[in-house]
């Protein structure tokens, strides 16, 4: 299963990212983040402003998070 990039657009600026951006820029020292690695929230990585994602976003997380190399 290939990624396939969820752009979001904030609210605040109007500056366009993508999630999985976001999450590595801006959400790495969140408490939501480390405790269970899924929030329905987005950081803007330009402005920092924190607003709730759709649900399509967020279930391309975790579609993510069950993808990945077999051992």
């Amino acid at each position: 299963m290939a990624y396939r990039q969820k752009a979001i657009k904030c609210p605040k600026c109007g500056f366009q990212f993508d999630i999985l951006y976001a999450r590595t820029v801006s959400c790495q020292s969140c408490n939501r983040m480390l405790s269970s690695l899924s929030c329905e929230y987005v950081k803007c990585p330009k402005c920092g402003f924190e607003f709730p994602v759709s649900g399509s976003a967020t279930k391309a997380l975790e579609a993510l998070k069950r993808w990945g190399p077999s051992f």
